[in-house]
């Protein structure tokens, strides 16, 4: 009998296997961090190569980094996300919903909503679906919401036009964009931004909204181009997946194979056969600041270059507001081995 139930563990561990330790939660956890994710997600390579990018339908590759951030995020039992906002940007914000649904039920949690948002900077102060449940979140949990926006900002800076009293109520708001060129001495390669004529596509697909949000904003932390290539998935990541062999594993590994072969095709360039995590690092690091070196207080204004669009500057004007920026990680190699585990 007692053999009998130890073969029953053993299959069922099996079939069921554990989960590694970064998702066991005990009774004793804290309450989970209730996230929205604001995002282009481009994970969807078919629908990629019908649509382009948004500011340029003609290149028909994108990069999915986008996908890889919800999977970190929905995929750490410490947080919960709310939902996940669309937007232009990598690709159209269709080509967003049907990426961020199709994680969702590989990821197993499909009751995550997805909002559809701006499909052009001119939605700009529309009311659309996404800028709506931004500020119900918000606005129904005082205090308790965290934004994570890694695209173009139409959606947040809607959002906080139809509510003026946003700022007050966020737990945070943290924002993937810009480029410091010349100020911090880094600079990103940026590979997708380049290939379409901007350094940095967040802040320049719609500069507006960026500008809204520097002058209404209120207190936010900035996750500029210069923390974007300290941490990166490799070929031999994309191979481990593919060896993995679970449908999440599979779909991913075969996501990243039109951005691999791009940056194979430029290695001539110097930009390599790596792919840095640009959304995934302001996510994790949202979550998890220790995995940074400590932010550094700048007053930021936009500034807007001859070639290259806008960048972000340092501004010597008492009346602009300081503000965190991450921009150095201190331990890239953790970030990259949860999101290798959270891929699986």
């Amino acid at each position: 009998m007692r053999r009998a139930a130890l073969v029953i563990l053993i299959l069922s561990s099996i079939a069921f296997p554990l989960p590694p330790a970064w998702a066991q939660v005990g009774p004793d956890s804290p309450a989970p961090r209730l996230l929205i994710i604001d995002d282009d997600v481009g994970m969807l390579k078919a629908e990629v190569k019908k649509a382009g990018t948004y500011p340029a339908p003609w290149l028909p590759v994108t990069d999915p980094d986008g996908g890889l951030e919800l999977l970190y995020a929905l995929r750490d039992p410490a947080v919960e996300v709310l939902g996940i906002t669309c937007t232009m940007g990598c690709s159209t914000t269709e080509v967003c919903r049907h990426a961020a649904r199709r994680i969702l039920e590989l990821a197993g949690r499909s009751e995550v909503p997805v909002l559809r948002g701006a499909a052009s900077p001119k939605e700009l102060g529309q009311p659309t679906e996404a800028a709506r449940f931004i500020v119900d979140a918000v606005m129904s949990r005082p205090g308790q919401v965290e934004i994570v926006a890694t695209a173009p900002l139409t959606n947040i800076a809607t959002a906080l036009m139809l509510e003026p009293r946003l700022p007050q109520n966020w737990k945070a708001l943290h924002l993937g964009t810009g480029e410091f060129l010349g100020a911090l001495g880094e600079r990103s390669d940026a590979y997708l931004g380049r290939l379409v004529g901007y350094q940095d596509l967040n802040i320049n697909v719609d500069p507006e909204a960026t500008r809204y949000l520097l002058a209404h904003g209120g207190d936010f932390i900035l996750y500029p181009n210069e923390i974007m290539d300290d941490a990166r998935f490799t070929g031999a990541d994309r191979r481990a997946l593919k060896k993995a062999a679970t449908p999440l594993a599979l779909y991913v590994a075969d996501e990243l194979g039109p951005i691999f072969k791009t940056l194979g095709v430029l290695n001539g360039r110097g930009l390599g056969t790596v792919m840095y995590l640009h959304g995934v690092i302001p996510l994790a690091v949202a979550l998890q600041p220790e995995l940074a070196e400590p932010p550094l207080e700048l007053r930021v204004t936009m500034q807007r270059r001859r070639f290259g669009g806008y960048i972000f500057a340092e501004s010597e004007d008492p009346a602009v507001p300081s503000r965190k920026l991450y921009v150095r990680l201190h331990d890239p190699a953790t970030l990259e081995k949860r999101l290798r585990e959270r891929c699986r």
